[in-house]
């Protein structure tokens, strides 16, 4: 008999089909019902997935007669570890029929389950316990049988640590938007072909502007040559090209400095695409920055203007213009800068101030 697996692999990344995938166990052995559990070092369950109980009947089991399951003792003492065994070889129908979760917990629910087919991890280790089941009035397991689980336990190990690594991964994409709906930076998510699938508020106030950048149909539109610049770059981005370029300028028709894009990987799977990072350098600072940075360092209003305006790459000589006074007081102001964020060049400050964490918008 062909075992059948694409119904396991296919819970790798579908969380309804992993929902069921108790159910394709037990297809695949060829059983009536199936149950996984994953345990940590101590023993317990993380996570339990049962066939077709109901959720009273998977409740009940679990609080009062998950620790005490025979058939789970059964596989510790026949100490068959990491291999399927036949524990109604050694546990009859007859037996089980005489235990407290077969007549108080089993018979409750109106469930003939008599036999049982297991593999249980090594003690004091994490790992997958498995269970199949027959009726009691069913013919016991057999060496094909075992020999059928013991296949499909080593495909389920792998598709549930290839579930878990891609629930990982979304969430950290899940995690990424949250912060990218509250920041003050431009950053949008993109697939391949530059169609935007998450955007934050300074990405779209950017693209509004629609000067070099824009939004059509809900995909990134730039001058030709950017636009196909970006689409490698982002293409190489997701396919985790060793060398790709990801730093760009965008050019503006309206004559002010361009923006710089850098490109960034938004995610393990290929569906999270990348993210494009859109620097305006003529953003003036959000409300709340400069008493944000005044608080941080202890800076003077003056110290922390001058601090904005550098981050606004803004030249000394521009900066002491802009506010009437001489370069010999501007310098001053920087030496105190040096000193209060704990660096000794221009270039440094000019790094610590851009990635300061800056106050998210409020409404």
């Amino acid at each position: 008999m062909r075992l059948e697996l694409d119904g396991i692999y296919g819970a790798i990344g579908d969380d309804e089909a992993f929902g069921k995938l108790s159910n394709r166990i037990a297809e695949a052995v060829g059983t009536r019902s199936a149950i996984f559990v994953e345990l940590n070092a101590a023993g317990t369950a993380d996570y339990m997935q049962l066939c077709y109980w109901s959720d009273e009947f998977t409740a009940y089991y679990a609080e009062h007669f998950a620790h005490i399951d025979p058939w789970t003792q059964l596989a510790i003492d026949v100490g068959h570890f990491g291999r399927a065994a036949a524990l109604d070889a050694v546990m009859s129908p007859q037996d089980f029929a005489r235990t407290a979760m077969r007549n108080d917990c089993f018979r409750r629910f109106g469930d003939d389950t008599g036999r049982c087919l297991g593999v249980m991890p090594a003690l004091g280790r994490p790992g997958l316990m498995v269970a199949t089941h027959k009726a009691e009035r069913d013919i016991a397991f057999g060496a094909e049988e075992e020999a059928r689980l013991d296949e499909v336990y080593g495909h389920l190990k792998r598709t549930i640590h290839l579930h878990r690594m891609f629930e990982r991964e979304r969430e950290k994409v899940g995690r990424l938007q949250d912060l990218a709906d509250q920041s003050e930076q431009g950053l949008v998510r993109v697939d391949r072909d530059l169609r935007v699938l998450s955007v934050s508020a300074s990405a779209k106030a950017i693209l509004d502007q629609r000067d070099g950048l824009t939004l059509h149909q809900n995909r990134i539109v730039a001058a030709p040559a950017l636009e196909g610049a970006l689409r490698g770059a982002v293409a190489g981005v997701i396919d985790k090209a060793a060398e790709v370029r990801t730093g760009f300028l965008c050019h503006r028709p309206s004559g002010l400095r361009p923006y710089r894009i850098a490109v960034l990987p938004a995610g393990f799977a290929s569906e999270a695409g990348a993210i494009l990072k859109i620097h305006d350098p003529e953003m003036t600072p959000p409300p709340g920055a400069t008493a944000a940075l005044q608080s941080a360092y202890g800076l003077s209003a003056m110290e922390a203007a001058l601090a904005e305006g550098l981050v606004a790459e803004q030249s000394l000589e521009e900066i002491a213009a802009a506010r009437a006074v001489g370069r010999e007081t501007i310098k001053t102001q920087l030496k105190s800068l040096f000193i209060k964020t704990g660096v000794n060049r221009q270039s440094s400050l000019v790094k610590l101030l851009a990635t300061f964490p800056r106050p998210w918008r409020e409404g």
